[in-house]
């Protein structure tokens, strides 16, 4: 039986990543939202390419009424992927960062998106979910422990560890799971644009400061999207019973236990 997925931030990184790979193995229907429509169109050209079906929804998932709008005419959902997010530097003692952003302004936006956009997308898809159904909200390394300068993002991936436990609970007893996982360094557009702030901000050069991000992983390394997505599909696989409220570290080994 196919299953239908539906996936936030698929236009580009590790939304993308996940919609390709359900769509290569297990020829899903992939539900695909981003703030990207042409980026979107193209994800959902590769997954029908890929062996899966697809339809793709430009949105954002600070819009609650796009959300209710888009889940409306939905038919049963099997699963959810929470990948949309946004990351960039919230210096406590300055007014602006080092991109030009207003401080306290981006701090709203990025908790917006990260913590804020994974509980409305919840609240907005549940009703299309029903027992067996699989909820993956996507977190961070830095939702495990803080880096300066960071202050907002790593406060918003923290709330999406304590949110996936809360929900988890709430709705084990509907036969959904909720996990989420962590994933370490990706090479994605969002972390160039951290590779390039660091850098900036620490006097370094951008090669420098991704050899030293670099020697911190265990395995020494950043990751494709494509692996952080086999760990995502596991989550969502119907035989994962027994990780409830759980977060799965994808991170090369940077944080144990």
């Amino acid at each position: 039986m196919t299953r239908s997925i539906l996936i936030t931030g698929a236009s580009r990184g590790l939304g993308r990543a996940c919609a390709l790979h359900l769509a290569a193995s297990e020829k899903a229907h992939l539900l695909l939202l981003g703030r990207n429509e042409p980026a979107l169109q193209e994800t959902a050209e590769a997954v029908r390419r890929g062996g899966g079906t697809a339809e793709a929804f430009p949105a954002d998932v600070t819009d609650r009424t796009r959300l209710a709008a888009i889940a409306r005419d939905l038919g049963p959902l099997d699963g959810l992927v929470a990948a949309a997010g946004i990351s960039g530097m919230t210096p406590v003692d300055q007014d602006v960062n080092s991109a030009g952003d207003p401080t306290d302004a981006f701090f709203d936006e990025i908790v917006a998106a990260d913590l804020t956009g994974p509980w409305n997308t919840v609240r907005a898809f549940l009703p299309r979910m029903g027992p067996g159904g699989r909820i993956v909200l996507v977190s961070s390394v830095l939702g495990r422990f803080g880096v300066p300068g960071y202050g907002a993002y790593c406060a918003a991936k923290h709330g999406v560890h304590g949110l996936a436990k809360a929900l988890a609970l709430e709705l084990i007893g509907r036969g959904i799971v909720v996990n989420a996982v962590a994933p370490g360094w990706i090479d994605t557009d969002m972390a160039q644009t951290g590779i390039r702030q660091i850098a900036a901000v620490t006097g370094q050069s951008e090669a420098e400061f991704r050899a030293q991000a670099e020697d911190a992983v265990p395995v020494k390394r950043f990751f494709r999207p494509e692996e952080i997505a086999h760990g995502i599909a596991w989550l969502l696989d119907p035989a994962n019973t027994m990780q409830v409220g759980q977060c799965l570290n994808l991170d090369g080994g940077v944080v144990q236990g």
